[in-house]
């Protein structure tokens, strides 16, 4: 059994190097082509791109590690079984449910270490990527807007803008405090802003203003507007600095937000709050998927039995396409109070885990 495992590992490490060299070189292409783009029509300095691409690069190792599990265990599998090496393996005794086990054993290893990536690497060279865009694509954007920023540098208010074309904003949530107390919440669909020294001047339309009681956190009355101005003061000790994103949060400070928003009695199904709780769900949940792979992947080999690398890469692009899609469906559904966030972000595991449950209980004899 030792010399079986060191070479299905063997070959497995081999397959697993070239989808990791593929599905990068892939990847890194279409950066690339922003990368190079920003440095001729923008004038950015080589350096500075560069700095970019490596910033960026945790970042999409978080996507291409599971991918490249998947892939490394269709070739392997697939080979195996397309050159018939699986009879001998039966002939001496030894199952596929053994050989799966090598794999789990792997998969496990894969989703621990993804665990760390997306935890500990990814957020924070995720952080300094979108740092350094802002500081190279130009001179004049204004730090106090952030698209998908919970912002706290305003005095007795906290804003959040879900997209920024300028100085045109949607989807605009403004959350009033009286002593660390949500006292009134506004939104609107759209608005316009500009900045004087210290006032943020908001021009709000389409939207609601809420009343809340700081002692209960229910809402007291709702008045709604077509237009509507809004002055909020800036603090005088704020820097120009980016803030961190959801993406650029570890678990720990996902979980600090997410309590302080409670003490601050913002509701779990609010959109502010709940983007913490997708982002925190999606992060544990992804670092699963490697596992979760491992199992669709031994599945599926044991259907196809194709060696070809075409065929396999392309039955990976399918299969990790249809997870991506699941778990941004999942995301939308949490989004508009269908299921819960945490349903939402699981929903993609679930649905793979029970379907390489399900095909290799069908195909994997125990002979």
């Amino acid at each position: 059994m030792k010399i079986l495992r060191n070479y299905i590992l063997r070959d497995f490490f081999g397959a697993f190097t070239f989808s990791m060299l593929t599905i990068t070189f892939i990847l890194l292409l279409g950066n690339l082509i922003k990368l190079s783009d920003m440095v001729i029509r923008k004038g950015i300095s080589i350096i500075g791109a560069a700095k970019m691409f490596m910033f960026l690069m945790p970042y999409l190792l978080g996507f291409i590690l599971p991918l490249s599990v998947l892939l490394g265990i269709l070739i392997c599998l697939g080979r195996i079984i397309a050159d018939n090496e699986i009879v001998a393996i039966h002939v001496a005794g030894i199952s596929l449910t053994r050989i799966l086990g090598i794999f789990l054993i792997l998969g496990v290893i894969f989703s621990l270490f993804l665990f760390i990536l997306t935890d500990k690497v990814s957020p924070h060279f995720h952080h300094a990527y979108s740092t350094q865009k802002k500081k190279l694509s130009t001179k004049n954007i204004s730090a106090l807007i952030e698209s998908g920023v919970l912002l706290e540098n305003f005095e007795g208010f906290i804003l959040r803008v879900e997209q920024v074309q300028g100085n045109k904003l949607k989807n605009i949530h403004i959350f009033q405090l009286d002593k660390e107390r949500l006292k009134q919440k506004t939104f609107a669909k759209q608005g316009f802003f500009t900045a004087d020294e210290n006032i943020l001047k908001i021009k709000l339309e389409d939207g609601f203003s809420s009343e809340i009681n700081t002692e209960t956190g229910k809402e007291i009355y709702r008045v709604h507007f077509k237009v509507l101005f809004r002055d909020i003061p800036v603090k005088k000790e704020r820097t120009v600095t980016l803030k961190k994103k959801t993406k650029d949060l570890s678990i720990k400070e996902l979980q600090e937000k997410i309590r302080h928003l409670k003490s601050l009695g913002i509701p779990f199904n609010d959109p502010a709050q709940k983007d913490f709780l997708l982002e925190f769900h999606k992060r544990i949940s992804f670092s699963f998927s490697p596992l979760i792979f491992v199992l669709l992947g031994f599945g599926i080999a044991t259907i196809v039995r194709h060696r070809e690398k075409s065929i396999n890469l392309g039955i990976a692009a399918i299969l990790a396409s249809s997870y991506y899609l699941l778990l941004l469906l999942g995301e939308a559904f949490a989004k508009t109070n269908v299921l819960m966030p945490i349903i939402g972000m699981w929903l993609p595991n679930i649905i793979f885990l029970f379907l390489g449950i399900f095909l290799i209980s069908r195909n994997v004899y125990f002979r």
